[in-house]
């Protein structure tokens, strides 16, 4: 694998957008996130969903720095939790 630099690539694929924030499911009763993290507001939405708590909050977390195993568990997490929500609402 050849490795780059965003500048010398020239392509807006060889460079993802810097991620700033990451997304959790929260619970009012829970002291902690209950599922998480996410990338993006729609993969925590569907994580909300696939909850079915009507108490189930979103919470979003700044941050200055993510590493390779947190992105990729957030990606993980997020192509999960749209295969379940995709399964919920087929059922409903």
């Amino acid at each position: 694998m050849i490795k780059t630099t965003c500048k010398k690539a020239g392509t807006p694929k060889a460079c993802p957008k810097k991620v700033t924030e990451l997304f959790y499911v929260t619970h009012p009763k829970a002291p902690r996130a209950l599922i998480g993290p996410f990338l993006t507001e729609a993969d925590v939405e569907c994580a909300r969903v696939v909850m079915r708590s009507s108490n189930a909050l979103v919470t979003a977390c700044l941050i200055d720095s993510l590493d390779d195993l947190t992105y990729w568990h957030a990606v993980n997490n997020g192509r999960i939790c749209r295969v379940f929500a995709g399964a919920a609402k087929e059922a409903a």
